[in-house]
């Protein structure tokens, strides 16, 4: 059944470098959420990112994964627990002081990374507008557009991004395009720690390949990286450590060279793995 789950036989690549990680940039303890009907999304989550680190989250999806995005992100208040970045407590912080520590690379490109209307230039600036200072005059009050400009025009040469000019909207450009806009912008945010919720879905074979470069020079440059993905194959290829989600717990915390795609899919079923007691 497991195997069922993947669709075929697949022969995991792993495309790390091998390094070891450096302190511990991301945490959650014990973090629960209950939803309005009292019913339990989040049970009791505890896990760690160190720098130099990329941890994938595998599991069925409607398994917690939108939960626990949406409270690290602050979009949703947690019942319980904490939520740490570079050793601030954030877990009642506010979305923008989130995001001077987070960069957030959300899996709807369209309706939670940008706005397909607005052009190429203001998907480039968002939350950078709130943060650097460099972009803004007036003590914050009025956006430098100069400085709009040249700051979209250094990420379009730093991540390859091909539109047909700045001021042209975000959905004249292919989905490759716009996911290098989304992924160049958090990225140039210097934040330490990475979230990607489905990075690559929807993107076409040479665009997957450029993000996942994209975030193994995040990961060699020793940032701390939480990937939450669908694709098993994307989180073997990745991952230095594989956290499934099974009904809102984490079932299994396993280094990737210690697991199976068998091993794997009995937990993201719910069951236990073979060397499990009980």
């Amino acid at each position: 059944l497991a195997e069922l789950m993947v669709g075929r036989e697949v022969l995991f690549t792993s495309r790390r470098t091998p390094q070891e990680p450096g302190e511990v940039v991301f945490a959650v303890a014990g973090l629960r959420y209950e939803d309005g009907r009292g019913r339990v999304r989040l049970k009791d989550v505890t896990l760690q990112v160190r720098a130099g680190e990329l941890v994938g989250v595998a599991g069925v999806e409607g398994n917690g994964q939108f939960e626990l995005v949406n409270a690290i992100t602050g979009l949703l208040k947690p019942t319980a627990g904490t939520i740490e970045v570079a050793g601030e407590d954030v877990t009642a912080a506010p979305v923008l002081e989130r995001r001077r520590h987070i960069a957030y690379v959300p899996q709807d490109r369209g309706r939670m990374g940008g706005s397909l209307p607005a052009s190429v230039v203001e998907n480039a600036i968002m939350t950078h507008h709130r943060l650097n200072a460099e972009l803004v005059r007036w003590r914050g009050l009025l956006l430098d557009n100069g400085a709009a400009r040249r700051f979209t025009d250094r990420l379009a040469e730093a991540f390859a991004v091909s539109m047909p000019s700045r001021s042209s909207p975000l959905r004249s450009l292919s989905g490759g395009n716009q996911q290098k806009v989304i992924l160049g912008r958090e990225l140039l945010l210097d934040s330490p720690f990475i979230l990607l919720d489905q990075p690559t879905r929807g993107l076409d074979v040479g665009s997957i390949e450029y993000v996942h470069d994209q975030m193994l020079a995040m990961r060699g440059a020793g940032r701390a990286l939480l990937m939450i993905s669908a694709n098993l194959e994307e989180i073997f290829m990745l991952a230095d450590r594989i956290v499934v989600l099974h009904r809102g717990e984490i079932v299994a915390d396993v280094p990737v060279e210690q697991a199976s795609i068998e091993q794997i899919g009995r937990y993201m079923l719910g069951g236990k793995d073979e060397g499990d007691d009980g």
